[in-house]
């Protein structure tokens, strides 16, 4: 069976691939919200790639959660949720960086 020479790989160098594109694939999961499926696949790619599983699971598991709630009308509320949670991980990790580097 021959591939097409438009398809694109289906390897870890399809994300290459994605780094050029010129568009997004956006699902309005509430009146002012969009998300970009394919960048938020391209984190829980890059989370995986970095070994940090539990951070790709709650990556996935808040994705999914978005989803189901915009069904609902919820998924502004998931997303807050989801943003503060991100933002005090990164709020841990950039104390403990300066605190290592106080230690030194």
């Amino acid at each position: 069976m021959s591939e097409s020479e438009n398809a694109l790989p289906l390897d870890d160098s399809f994300w290459d691939h994605i780094e050029h594109i010129d568009f997004a694939i956006a699902i309005p999961v509430s009146s002012t919200r969009m998300l970009d499926i394919i960048s938020a696949l391209h984190d829980v790619y890059d989370t995986i790639c970095e070994g940090k599983t539990d951070e790709a699971k709650m990556c996935v598991t808040a994705l999914a959660a978005i989803l189901v709630a915009s069904k609902y009308d919820k998924a502004e509320e998931v997303w807050e949720e989801f943003s503060v949670r991100e933002a005090m991980v990164n709020f841990d990790s950039s104390i403990k960086e300066i605190l290592d580097e106080k230690s030194k």
